[in-house]
């Protein structure tokens, strides 16, 4: 019988912008490894192979590339994986998502080909907390000097669509899908706009204050706990600040901290 809380050691990967941790992962190519209790040493992938999202914590020393992900239907065109996801910011940064209004992709070519990418994207000045929904074919990026939680489907299927002039280690330019791109972007997708949770049929996430002893509500198979500020303790096991637990049971949960903040996110109704 699976533990009904387990905890994770982060996997880092570095990037030619930043670092990326994957906290809770089961995807083939990297799956958390369980730090504590009586599976310490498997993966969340030994244990769970089929755990349906992917949570991640993305430092951008640099704005990363202009991207988008398919969804369910182009990715039988495009090939890959579907991905929706959505970030919460962990500092005031700035992130672009959505292509400005009435932008088709004979604009999109044309901006890749001037390298005028910036004139077509909407950008958001963004604070901590705010949450923004990024569904598959909506083109996005990060930018730099910007920190989030990324929750996502269980993919790893990007098509880069501009990289801002950038060279890789090599000296040469990255790779870019621009084929794959514009089969995937979704025209005329709204641009998201700030909030603090999302429900979507993948996932629902939500932000909880936690300055006392109190009880959630898990009205699903297993939940996602985040300490964004910490430390929590959950049924009497402690999270410090930046950690994740998986609680893989339904019912009430007790919480309990002074200060704490807790990012919480369950199952959406189409998982």
């Amino acid at each position: 019988m699976m533990p009904q809380i387990l905890r994770f050691k982060p996997i880092l990967r570095q990037a030619l912008w930043g670092t990326e941790d994957w906290i809770v992962s089961a995807h083939p190519t990297g799956s958390s490894v369980i730090a504590d209790g009586e599976l310490a040493g498997k993966t969340l992938r030994d244990v769970w192979p089929d755990f349906p999202l992917l949570f991640k914590v993305i430092d951008a020393h640099t704005r990363l590339s202009v991207q988008v992900h398919p969804n369910e239907q182009t990715c039988l065109v495009t090939g890959g994986e579907p991905k929706t996801e959505m970030w919460c910011l962990l500092n005031a940064g700035v992130i672009y998502a959505g292509l400005k209004p009435g932008v088709g992709a004979r604009d999109v070519e044309e901006a890749v080909r001037s390298g005028a990418f910036e004139d077509v994207l909407v950008r958001h000045e963004a604070q901590a907390g705010d949450v923004f929904f990024i569904p598959g074919g909506l083109v996005h990026a990060i930018g730099d000097h910007t920190r989030l939680y990324e929750v996502q489907q269980s993919s790893d299927t990007t098509f880069r669509l501009y990289d801002w002039g950038r060279v890789g280690a090599d000296g040469r330019p990255r790779q870019l899908h621009i084929a794959e791109s514009l089969k995937a972007i979704g025209y005329g997708l709204p641009a998201p706009r700030a909030a603090k949770g999302v429900s979507c049929p993948f996932f629902r996430f939500a932000q909880e204050e936690v300055t006392a002893r109190r009880t959630l509500d898990i009205d699903a198979d297993f939940a996602v706990l985040y300490a964004m500020k910490g430390p929590v303790a959950v049924e009497g096991r402690t999270l410090a600040e930046g950690e994740s637990a998986l609680v893989t049971r339904r019912g009430r949960l007790t919480v309990e901290g002074t200060q704490a903040h807790l990012f919480v996110t369950l199952p959406g109704e189409g998982l």
